[in-house]
């Protein structure tokens, strides 16, 4: 059986647009997966925003190993990213190194959250954990 919707419409939270760029671990074995309709809320000293499904269609994205970019145009303008929580809707495990996010409009740059410990995601609870919120030590101002 398929997992997940078929498709999902979003509606345009604003005129920002951000990159979101994964890497999943490269050692763990059982690291990556294509099926576990991940998104990223972002936030930062202007409010929040959240993406759609991490999923470039027609590709096997999060495999092993691999670094990953998702553009999500019509976003909110967080302003200073401070703060993301990564989400999962399905129990396929997955363990990834880092995210970057950047507002391609400009501004603050790439921010770049590291795990230091491996944090699995999964709705599994055996597994993982569905909901993650990484957060920055301090912010750069822009």
């Amino acid at each position: 059986p398929k997992e997940g919707p078929g498709h999902v419409k979003l509606c345009k939270q604003g005129d920002s647009s951000y990159a979101i760029t994964t890497t999943t671990d490269k050692k763990n074995k059982w690291a990556g997966t294509d099926n576990i309709w991940a998104s990223v809320e972002i936030e930062g000293s202007k409010g929040a925003t959240e993406t759609g499904l991490l999923d470039n269609k027609h590709e096997d994205d999060r495999e092993r190993g691999d670094t990953n970019k998702f553009v999500f145009p019509g976003m909110h303008n967080v302003g200073i990213i401070k703060s993301i929580v990564v989400k999962v809707r399905a129990d396929d495990m997955w363990l990834f190194t880092n995210i970057t996010v950047e507002n391609l409009g400009g501004g603050q740059g790439p921010v770049t959250f590291h795990i230091t410990a491996e944090t699995k995601m999964s709705t599994d609870k055996h597994e993982g954990v569905s909901i993650l919120k990484l957060c920055l030590l301090v912010a750069t101002p822009y």
